[in-house]
């Protein structure tokens, strides 16, 4: 045991060590979920696939704590760990977690039983469209009470009161989930979840398949729920945009460890990991306009039993050193609870924003938008007055006509970007389909380099499906999966004649893998779709739309499906084709994006345009009220919920 020394500033200093020692332990003892070197993974049939390793955290009463990630790197896996769900093929080898006072991993199912929905809840991905389609909502929100010992009556006034704290009326109660919107469904999750008042709610992906505007109305809900209620949330999303306006305090995750934790200041201000200084500045913002985003190459490692001693984000890291080669650092102090996994940091903090950064790294510089220039470009595209009606069927014959496109006009010019920006269910998509000759428009005008193409015929020939190609937005269903990438892209080259014998194929298929980046092309070549990354899916479908050199791009949400180190990539590329002289019809919710890459905004609500211009004028000074809830509305890490 140490001893007190005998000098007067021994002894303060020994005062105040023994002061911050107590501190840190009173703490920890405070702490309400902590996890202690979890490890856990699945069995397949190639071995045992390590989904997280030695992760060590802690959640405190009254706090909002976020798990950031790519795709795959184990967030799911550990929240199902921590809950207490994970069964084979899935197993935890080792680890605590410890609610409160109880070890979840060494207790009964039967206790187990007991403490969820009273003490912590698990909301899970999609969580929306698990409530039973046959079951009213009262009736299974009063199921979930009943069923953890609460009498009906009491029950009752649960549901009123909780249905009332997430701005829902008490009528739900008597309607189905179809009759609901995702959103009104997603409040009836969260009303549920604290129906018990548990101390903990863990969401993943908690806004995935929302509207961008009723995806922010939800974040608001939490953050006021959680501070009436006194409530802790662990929220986990691969979007750390939207983590970093709502949470208290960040955990950025990457190949199963956490590679950073701290206060989300200190993530934003100071990134001391590698991968998470990448990840912060490959996000578009409007409070903080980038001229560059920085884009990370590679993929994360693939884990199977065996685990790497190396640090995991070693071959995607711009300030790799020979010894991350063959050692993973460890999760160390940095200054009052920010931590980071990296060896830069181990002497004290460096600011990663001082060191140099290769090239590759680099989007593009952002070219400044002119219209006053866009007068000299060539209109390669016009839409006139166009509409589209939908009639749904009442009863026996009556029908209800919908405006999904009502009285649209654009132009498209040569060398720019055009985005068009709304939420969900207001007609984006259906402009795509109708100028990609996917469905016919009901009225209107379209003509591509001067010939009226308005006719659904004249927009499935070959001369047009030449000059107008499309980007879809999901990159998992856009590809065959029986077929390889080389035979995506030479298939758009035969059918429209471009090439005149194999060898010239060949060259052709290489040339187009280099343009969109994917490098050595040769090693893409015999891939099949399940093969590639996401974000490699999506250069492969853009190389599919590029290869027959069209006039027109119609890219609907290229990026909304990708993790956030993939999206600049993306978008860099996207503004690659507009200075080819390519014209560019840019689909998104985004309003992040556009400030990124479009020279001019259209914004579209319930099938009109409402508004239009210059990109950096309407989003700087909007005029129609729902240009300003978009822009309100937009993940951005630089707000505050």
């Amino acid at each position: 045991m140490r001893t007190l020394p005998n000098n007067n500033i021994s002894q303060k200093v020994f005062i105040l060590e023994l002061i911050y020692f107590f501190v840190k332990v009173e703490k920890i003892m405070d702490s309400l979920l902590k996890v202690n070197e979890l490890t856990a993974g699945y069995f397949n049939q190639d071995g045992f696939v390590i989904g997280v390793t030695n992760v060590n955290f802690e959640v405190y009463p009254n706090e909002i704590f976020a798990i950031a990630g790519e795709s795959g790197c184990g967030k799911s896996t550990l929240a199902m760990a921590i809950y207490g769900l994970l069964k084979y093929p899935g197993v935890v080898l080792r680890g605590h977690v410890y609610l409160k006072d109880k070890d979840i991993l060494s207790i009964t199912q039967e206790e187990l039983r007991k403490l969820r929905m009273k003490e912590f809840v698990y909301v899970p991905q999609f969580a929306m469209d698990a409530l039973d389609p046959l079951a009213k909502i009262g009736d299974q929100m009063m199921r979930a009470a009943v069923s953890h010992g609460v009498n009906v009556e009491e029950a009752r006034k649960l549901i009123k009161d909780k249905l009332e704290l997430v701005d829902l009326p008490y009528n739900v109660v008597n309607m189905y989930p179809h009759e609901l919107s995702g959103g009104m469904r997603q409040r009836v999750v969260i009303a549920t979840s604290i129906l018990l008042n548990p101390s903990l709610i863990i969401l993943d992906e908690p806004t995935t398949g929302l509207d961008v505007i009723v995806q922010y109305e939800i974040l608001k809900d939490l953050k006021r729920i959680q501070r009436q209620l006194g409530v802790s949330l662990v929220i986990i999303s691969h979007d750390i945009s939207m983590l970093l306006m709502i949470s208290d305090r960040v955990g950025i995750m990457y190949a199963g460890e956490i590679v950073e934790i701290g206060s989300k200041e200190e993530i934003i201000k100071r990134p001391s990991h590698p991968y998470t200084y990448l990840l912060i500045n490959s996000l578009p913002s409007l409070v903080k306009r980038r001229e560059k985003l920085l884009s990370i190459p590679g993929n994360p490692p693939f884990m199977l039993s065996k685990v790497p001693t190396s640090c995991r984000f070693y071959d995607r890291c711009p300030f790799r050193m020979e010894k991350c080669r063959t050692l993973n650092p460890a999760l160390g102090d940095i200054m009052d609870g920010h931590k980071a996994r990296c060896f830069l940091q181990k002497e004290g903090y460096v600011d990663l924003s001082t060191l140099p950064i290769p090239l590759e790294y680099y989007a593009e510089e952002k070219a400044e938008t002119d219209l006053s220039e866009s007068n000299q470009h060539e209109v390669v595209m016009k839409i006139l007055n166009l509409s589209k009606i939908y009639y749904i069927r009442k009863k026996l014959i009556l029908t209800e006509p919908i405006n999904a496109v009502n009285d649209v006009s654009f132009e498209l010019k040569k060398g720019t970007i055009t985005a068009l920006v709304g939420g969900s269910g207001h007609g984006k998509s259906t402009i795509a389909k109708i100028l990609a000759g996917m469905i016919q428009q009901t009225s209107g005008k379209i003509i591509l380099l001067g010939k009226d193409v308005s006719e659904y015929g004249e927009r499935n020939s070959m001369w047009y499906k030449e000059n107008v190609q499309m980007i879809f937005q999901d990159p998992y269903s856009s590809l065959d999966p029986r077929h390889t990438v080389r035979w995506h892209v030479e298939r758009p080259l035969l059918i429209h004649k471009k090439v005149s014998n194999k060898d010239q194929l060949l060259q052709k298929i290489v040339e187009v893998l280099k343009n969109v980046g994917l490098k050595p092309p040769e090693k893409y070549l015999y891939k099949y779709p399940h093969e590639l990354s996401g974000g490699e899916r999506q250069r492969v479908a853009i190389a599919r739309a590029i290869a027959v050199e069209p006039k027109v791009l119609v890219a609907d949400e290229p990026v909304s499906m990708l993790d956030a180190s993939l999206r600049a990539g993306i978008l860099n590329l996207i503004k690659k084709f507009k200075k080819n002289g390519i014209s560019i019809l840019y689909i998104t919710h985004d309003i992040a994006t556009v400030n990124y890459i479009a020279d001019e905004i259209m914004v579209i609500y319930k099938g009109r345009i409402v508004e239009k211009g210059n990109t950096h004028e309407v989003i700087s000074n909007p005029s129609h009220e729902y240009t300003k809830r978009l822009i309100e509305a937009v993940p951005d890490p630089y707000k505050t919920i």
